[in-house]
């Protein structure tokens, strides 16, 4: 394992990520588009610094990165998963500026597997609901009643669809976003984020 760390929110940053790896690990196969933040306020309240960094986050970045790991594997093929979440399909109060920067990190994902397929790189997303990660378990499970499957999910099984896709298993599959969110998108959430 080799760690390498940078601001996402610096252009510049994620070029040399990827350089330092290749560095480290050789020519890359696999790009998972992980990094993000969440913004919860009310629209009104939100700013254009808010827009900038989270934007600059979660969806220039990961453009960043892809488009610097599919010059790298274009010829030997490759797979790049990009993290959107069941906003980038699902409205919810708080999340103006979360869910449009995933619903634009989903639609890369679809221009991007067009454009990266006849170089023989697959390019998909994952979608995740509810999610009970170390730092936010209580509050996942505060949503436990609007999850048809009654619970988070966890990040196991989040990484086994992501690890699915990035195998040969998944050689026919481009273009594609798949939610893992224990039904939520099929029922409407009506509490407002961060509340």
């Amino acid at each position: 394992m080799h760690w390498v760390a940078g601001d996402l929110t610096d252009a510049a940053t994620p070029q040399r990520l990827l350089d330092e790896t290749a560095d480290a690990l050789g020519p890359l196969d696999v790009l998972v588009n992980n990094a993000g933040l969440s913004t919860a306020k009310p629209a009104l309240e939100l700013t254009a610094e808010d827009f900038d960094t989270l934007f600059a986050v979660d969806v220039r970045a990961a453009f960043l990165l892809a488009q610097g790991a599919a010059r790298t594997m274009s010829g030997r093929g490759g797979s790049i998963v990009n993290i959107t979440s069941v906003h980038e399909t699902v409205a919810r109060s708080g999340f103006a500026l979360y869910a449009a920067a995933k619903a634009a990190l989903g639609m890369l994902t679809r221009c991007l597997a067009l454009e990266l397929g006849p170089l023989g790189i697959r390019v998909n997303a994952v979608a995740p609901g509810v999610i009970a990660t170390e730092r936010n378990t209580a509050d996942a499970h505060g949503l436990d009643a609007e999850v048809p499957l009654g619970r988070p999910g966890t990040p196991e099984e989040v990484a086994g669809l992501v690890a699915y896709l990035c195998s040969d298993e998944a050689a026919y599959v481009t273009g594609a976003s798949y939610l893992i969110d224990g039904g939520m998108a099929v029922q409407v959430v009506d509490r407002p984020a961060g509340s």
